[in-house]
């Protein structure tokens, strides 16, 4: 079916523009041949139907053709975030068993190690070290015999959690993926003409889902936002070329993630962004914090829809009405094709305005439910429909109302993490006999992972951390590790974790003797003191968040080339604001990229605010 609507789009307008990436700019029919000729590729290198196919990749043009390659084959494509360390990456490929891997990137190296049994080839994006086969060069002649013939298989595995024991998979076939994008589509009334910005990652369900599946549907521009020159650029560092893509390739559709939304509403208002031609704005991934959706409307005059969905069930609900009555908060009806019902413990269906458990019913939902965990399976997808676990109601027009979560994940900087998963590593941690992780929200920084442990004799906090760190991606190492003797428990032996929360360790931990001796001593010190103080902090700062030396800081060294992702940049300038009780501007490290840039910047603050000091005393 996927290769069917690449097809209906090169006979609309073959010369239509389908990718945009970077320096690329992929025609239809461009398009349509490469995925030809790198499925011939794959299959002379031994995938067939049934087959997986893994992508270790950021967003790039090759993801997409990759994936449709697969589709065509009729293979299985298993997307992985590249940001994954070995151990999480071996765990899924062991588990989904490709034929072939695609890679680029610093995960291309880590898919070289991983020495599978038996061997898996891998396939190079952007490279062509030794062992490896150049994307570039995976080709053949374009047979047009290959996916020409009608197929709505299984097509896509998606990972609903990263936990060993509590990881769930989902196989969804190409009718599934056809329904994902044509009940949107119907839903939202887009057209060919509906440009679309991707700057959410493609490896996620709802990249693909929105923003890939939705332009291969209507045969629209897919705009993604190039990331081949700085992998893990925090999106904060993206904004100007954001703006630029929007301008120059009129988008129209803009499916993003809380996150980036708040990072777009806090924005200076002499920061050149424009959202006038852009008619459609979906929030997705987690809840939208009403705070974000007020300064992004206050900011741009645009709502942003809040789309309701999951891995399991797809897209499910959305707020149809125009823009100038949406409402913050609201999910609106179901999409087309889609069904939710509302139910009790029992199982009984409740009326308008009681709260219950939502269930789903659509095309999107996959037959065979979690591949890998049958007994789940059983309780989870039932009498046709999908227990999502979450809590709401429908109002008395049909309207979806969220009123609770059940899921253990929390937001990091715009990525969801499972809290069962950090737990698990805790576990198997040698120096830790009981641990637990919770989320805590700290003002003006954020949430953060924090991880109170139990732990052998012997074994401190630095340790667990760099434990952490070798089997989680950044977003989930706890940044604030509580040892303890014991774990306050209930009556039941469930850990009290609201007892958990205190985050002062953390806080003393940024306002350290050193810390606030610089700080101290910054009001009564010439420029070029000043000036050495400021650096030391900042690099005392930086090398706290990174979990490295102060002398492992150089002060002209990019923190993105150091390893800064976006979750790192925000804690970096909140600890700075908390250090220097100032207010600084959220694009403070795009601006100022390097200690060098930002001792500077924080200097020319420091003066500006002694001369108002000065001011004032005169008057």
């Amino acid at each position: 079916m996927l290769s069917a609507l690449l097809r209906d789009a090169v006979r609309a307008d073959p010369a239509k523009i389908a990718i945009v990436c970077g320096e690329e700019r992929i025609r239809y029919d461009e398009l349509a041949d490469r995925v030809r000729r790198c499925a011939f590729g794959l299959r002379s290198l031994g995938v067939g139907p049934g087959d997986c196919v893994a992508a270790v990749l950021h967003n790039c043009s090759e993801f997409v053709i990759a994936f449709l390659a697969s589709a065509a084959l009729r293979a299985i494509f298993l997307p992985l975030n590249p940001q994954y360390t070995k151990a999480e990456l071996r765990r899924f490929i062991t588990d989904g068993q490709p034929r072939v891997i695609v890679a680029g990137g610093a995960s291309l190296a880590i898919c070289q190690t991983l020495d599978m049994e038996p061997a898996v080839p891998i396939v190079a994006v952007g490279g062509d070290p030794p062992g490896t086969v150049p994307f570039r060069e995976l080709s053949g002649p374009a047979d047009d015999t290959i996916g020409a013939a009608s197929f709505m298989g299984r097509a896509l595995y998606l990972y609903t959690s990263g936990s060993t024991d509590t990881y769930k998979r989902v196989c969804c076939t190409q009718e599934n993926l056809y329904f994902e994008a044509r009940n949107f589509i119907e839903t939202m009334q887009l057209g060919a003409d509906d440009t679309i910005l991707c700057t959410i990652p493609l490896f996620h369900s709802y990249g693909i889902g929105n923003c890939l599946l939705d332009a291969l549907y209507l045969g629209a521009t897919l705009v993604i936002l190039d990331q081949a020159s700085a992998e893990d650029a925090p999106f904060v560092n993206q904004c100007g070329k954001v703006a630029e893509l929007i301008r120059r390739e009129s988008v129209r559709c803009y499916p993003g993630v809380p996150y980036q939304f708040g990072v777009l509403a806090g924005l200076p208002e002499s920061f050149p962004i424009d959202f006038s031609t852009i008619r459609l704005c979906i929030s997705s991934a987690d809840v939208l914090p009403r705070r974000t959706y007020e300064r992004f409307l206050g900011r741009f005059g645009q709502p942003i829809r809040s789309l309701y969905g999951s891995t399991e069930a797809g897209s499910i609900a959305i707020d149809t009405t125009p823009k100038e009555t949406i409402q913050f908060g609201s999910l609106g009806f179901p999409l087309r094709n889609v069904a939710i019902e509302i139910r009790d413990v029992d199982g009984w269906v409740l009326g308008p305005g009681q709260e219950g458990e939502i269930r789903v019913k659509s095309p999107t939902l996959p037959p065979a439910g979690y591949d890998n965990r049958p007994a789940l399976t059983a309780e989870v997808f039932s009498g046709g429909s999908y227990r999502t676990g979450d809590v709401g109601m429908l109002d008395r027009e049909g309207r979806l109302i969220l009123t609770g979560r059940k899921q253990s994940f929390v937001d990091i900087a715009g990525y969801k993490v499972d809290i069962a998963e950090v737990e698990e590593v805790l576990h198997e941690c040698p120096g830790v006999r009981e641990a637990v992780a919770l989320g805590v929200t700290i003002a003006n920084i954020g949430t953060l992972i924090k991880a109170v442990v139990v732990a052998r004799a012997g074994w401190r906090e630095a340790e667990i951390r760099a434990f952490c760190r070798e089997r989680l991606a950044f977003v989930k190492v706890p940044r604030l590790i509580e040892l303890r003797d014991t774990l306050p428990r209930g009556p039941t032996g469930k850990v009290l974790k609201h007892e958990l929360s205190d985050v002062e360790r953390y806080l003393d931990g940024i306002r350290d003797s050193d810390s606030l001796k610089l700080v101290s001593q910054l009001t009564r010190a010439l420029p070029d003191r000043r000036r050495r103080l400021l650096h030391s902090l900042v690099q005392a700062q930086a090398a706290a968040v990174l979990g490295l030396q102060p002398n492992e800081i150089p002060g002209d060294q990019g923190f993105t080339e150091l390893g800064m992702d976006s979750f790192a940049s925000i804690e970096l300038r909140a600890r700075l604001e908390y250090l220097l009780e100032c207010e600084f501007p959220e694009t403070m490290t795009f601006d100022y990229p390097t200690v060098a840039a930002m001792v500077e910047f924080l200097l020319r603050r420091s003066v500006a605010s002694d001369s108002e000091l000065s001011m004032a005393r005169r008057s």
